[in-house]
């Protein structure tokens, strides 16, 4: 799309260098926000970073020509010292610029954007991207905020309920995926092949840091119990954690199921979106600090269908059988899912065609994009 005439200026706050949870979704936004003639800003973590560390977010955000500001600290977490310092510096920014609205992603940058934007009346505006709704750590701040993009049903309840404010205040805005990207059409490397898995066999896939709570031993049993009925399953874990050894690994050998059970490390760019379509059935079984759950997002638009529980925003992500299939936490619902994709190669190809249509519907960056645009002009009018 060629860009229109111009519109004001904005800037987008991100308080992090990290590329995880909403790094990428930030980023996408920005760009197509660019694209259909927003005036565009950006600033993230820079200053504080060690020389020899990438910063992937600053490394993006200048590869897609985002005009971006590198004198803030922008921590992740507060800090007295380097949030002052970004506040010194921040009200500088706004002097020297005529940004007409502040765009938050994160929490210590919503902190520092109300703190320095009411002194020059500029309307503040947050993006949320935890599914269940926003810290009540941030009541005052919430309050000088005019408007909550908010990614579920279930955070906008819980925003509207914990901070009293109103619906208008909180508008549903399902967050986006590079839809290009992510699209099984693409010529991708035969990972099946590579991996020397049967053209037969089924693969199922988990995308999670290994970590105590995301269940995995609630998985390696299900396995488990598939591989010993005769079930011809490979298991791709995509993912790393310092307890991976504990968690997962001597698991594994202990089932006997090493010669089943692939660990990839953590995987970007092509290799990740190349292991992704090798995946027959998705699995997700909590949400972990990404609370939106970008990762049922990508199988989706890979046209994969996915086992979740009935955790956080994973009901509405996922329709019961018609795009993947909602499971009780337990062995034995996990067990049935399962068998039944393993059993109804149809239905589990209907189910990921179905996956694929909701994403393209839903998660489009473009029309992400356009509906913020619209709110910005709603709030520019005020």
């Amino acid at each position: 799309m060629g860009k229109e005439t111009l519109k004001p200026s904005i800037l987008h706050l991100f308080s992090n260098h990290r590329w995880t949870g909403p790094a990428e979704p930030v980023l996408t936004l920005v760009k197509n926000l660019r694209e259909i003639g927003w005036n565009v800003h950006f600033a993230c973590s820079v200053k504080g970073i060690p020389k020899d560390k990438y910063n992937k977010v600053l490394d993006t955000a200048i590869k897609l020509n985002i005009p971006t500001y590198t004198q803030f600290y922008l921590s992740k977490h507060r800090h007295l010292i380097k949030d002052f310092i970004d506040y010194l510096n921040l009200k500088s920014l706004l002097k020297e610029n005529n940004f007409s609205i502040i765009h938050c992603h994160l929490d210590n940058d919503h902190r520092l954007a109300v703190k320095v934007a009411e002194k020059y009346l500029i309307p503040v505006v947050r993006s949320n991207y935890n599914g269940e709704g926003l810290s009540t750590s941030l009541r005052k701040y919430i309050s000088q905020t005019s408007l909550i993009f908010e990614p579920s049903l279930l955070s906008q309840k819980n925003d509207i309920s914990n901070f009293s404010v109103s619906e208008e205040k909180c508008p549903l805005i399902p967050l986006a995926i590079d839809l290009d990207r992510f699209n099984p059409s693409r010529k991708l490397a035969d990972i099946r092949s590579q991996l020397k898995i049967p053209p037969d066999a089924i693969i199922i896939g988990i995308v999670a840091r290994i970590q105590p709570h995301r269940k995995y031993d609630l998985l390696l049993q299900t396995i488990n119990i598939l591989i010993q009925e005769g079930w011809k399953i490979y298991l791709i874990i995509i993912g790393r954690g310092t307890k991976q050894e504990e968690l997962v690994i001597k698991p594994v050998n202990e089932l006997g199921l090493k010669d089943n059970v692939i660990f990839t490390g953590y995987l970007d760019k092509d290799d990740y979106v190349s292991m992704l379509n090798a995946i027959d059935i998705g699995v997700y079984l909590v949400p972990g600090t990404d609370g939106t759950c970008r990762t049922v997002r990508e199988y989706m638009a890979m046209g994969k269908p996915v086992i979740a529980t009935k955790t956080g925003i994973l009901p509405e992500l996922i329709d019961n059988m018609h795009t993947g299939i909602l499971v009780e936490d337990t062995v034995e619902s996990l067990y049935m899912a399962i068998r039944e994709l393993c059993a109804h190669p149809q239905l589990r190809n209907e189910l990921g065609k179905n996956a694929r249509a909701k994403a393209l519907s839903q998660f489009s960056p473009i029309n992400q994009a356009q509906i913020i645009s619209q709110f910005y002009e709603l709030l520019l009018r005020k």
